[in-house]
């Protein structure tokens, strides 16, 4: 069987990854955390997993590749293999499952991009000549010193990145980290590797990959929106709570903290919910939704602003700070993420998008959990999504709704600005 996949990408590959009982080998030159956390659980349950990807700093400085997500798999057992000028993406279940496409292994690839793949199932003979393609490329990392990732490059990897990354909103137009690790294959990936000057074009012409894709434009897309960095997460973040709502005839209150000297603005989650914190990446895109009142003081969630956050660390939990007991409602919102920027509507919370509107406009087209299961998903039951959930994933659909809704709202009441030092 071979069957054409298009936007069920991530409902198929962690479908693969259940059913998956001997082996799993992917081939992507990107990771998000989520789609880490896939493979983390295989290598657990005894699934023999391995992993080829790229290892430049500058991608995991644009969240093109994550850090946190290769660490857990190598504490997982997973081997992983960098390869330098890498762009195939594979993935190989047992012997008689694969995917080959244009899709990473990423929440971009994966959820939100227009990709394009085909699915084989039982056809030997193809899924036959992938498994000796991959076992092929494996020999040859084998042969190579730079080629298995280990907890040491992770280590040093991490120095560098902390060093690199207060400096990274400082690296304007085509200024870039061009420390590359990884085997070199052929001789265009030693070039890469050892000239600065051809690792600025190899970024580059991965985005422009993305504007001169005619599949991706014949299918819808908006190249302006797509670039080598994966796609962000977009996020509806909520605040207050069913129980304990907002008072509809007051702004929203953004919470600030001092941390090492510098303020700080965040949004909080329960420790129940700490898990949905650390899927937070940098840069990822976030709008702002109060459990609060409408106009017609209707118990309502409205959305009110929008904002950036940066990446989860360890060190976001309020119990550490000297500022934990100064607030009671830290006691039962202590973990946090922190907002880089944001804007917020100048007005009363009851002022903003009543959440019932996105989701009575588009319906199961609103989350990314429901839009692939319309069948699944009535609008009641799409309103009804939030419901003790401190964080959902929206649509780039929803995302287009919002930003249209907001901008409307910004003219006619003005924004306050927030930025995190």
């Amino acid at each position: 069987m071979v069957d054409i996949v298009t936007n069920e990408h991530y409902s198929l590959v962690s479908k693969q990854f259940e059913n998956a009982s001997r082996k799993i080998k992917i081939i992507s030159p990107f990771l998000s955390k989520n789609t880490a956390d896939l493979m983390v659980k295989a290598a657990k349950s005894g699934v023999k997993c391995t992993f080829i990807t790229r290892f430049y700093t500058q991608d995991f400085l644009d969240g093109s590749n994550t850090l946190d997500g290769l660490q857990d798999m190598l504490s997982a057992g997973v081997e992983i293999y960098a390869v330098v000028g890498l762009h195939t993406k594979l993935y190989l279940f047992d012997d008689d499952k694969a995917i080959v496409g244009s899709a990473n292994f990423t929440n971009g690839g994966l959820l939100y991009n227009v990709e394009l793949s085909l699915y084989l199932v039982d056809e030997e003979d193809i899924c036959s000549k992938l498994q000796a393609y991959y076992e092929d490329l494996l020999g040859q990392l084998y042969s190579s010193d730079d080629a298995l990732v280990t907890q040491e490059w992770l280590d040093d990897e991490k120095i560098k990145y902390q060093k690199h990354k207060e400096k990274k909103k400082s690296m304007g137009g085509k200024s870039f980290v061009t420390s590359v690790r990884g085997a070199t294959l052929d001789s265009k990936a030693k070039r890469i590797k050892s000239d600065p000057n051809e690792f600025v074009k190899e970024i580059e012409a991965h985005t422009k990959e993305r504007a001169d894709d005619v599949v991706y434009s014949a299918l819808g897309g908006q190249a302006k929106e797509i670039s080598y960095k994966t796609a962000k997460n977009i996020l509806l973040k909520f605040s207050a709570s069913a129980k304990s709502r907002h008072d509809g005839n007051k702004p929203m209150v953004m919470d600030t903290f001092l941390e090492d000297g510098k303020r700080i603005y965040t949004s909080h989650f329960s420790l129940a919910r700490k898990s949905k914190a650390q899927d937070i990446q940098e840069n990822d895109e976030t709008y702002f939704c109060v459990h609060s009142y409408d106009m017609n003081g209707k118990a309502c969630p409205m959305i009110v602003g929008h904002g950036y956050f940066r990446r989860f660390n360890v060190n976001n939990d309020a119990r550490k700070k000297d500022w934990y007991n100064d607030y009671d409602w830290l006691q039962e919102y202590p973990i946090y993420c922190v907002i880089d920027e944001a804007t917020i509507i100048k007005a009363p919370v009851k002022c903003g998008i009543p959440l019932r509107d996105l989701t009575d406009t588009l319906g199961y087209k609103t989350y990314v959990h429901t839009i692939d299961y319309p069948e699944k998903y009535s609008k009641e039951t799409v309103a009804n999504s939030h419901g003790q959930q401190a964080m959902l994933s929206l649509t780039p659909e929803a995302k287009e709704y919002l930003d249209k809704r907001l901008e409307e709202l910004e003219e006619k009441y003005g924004v306050n600005t927030y930025k995190s030092e």
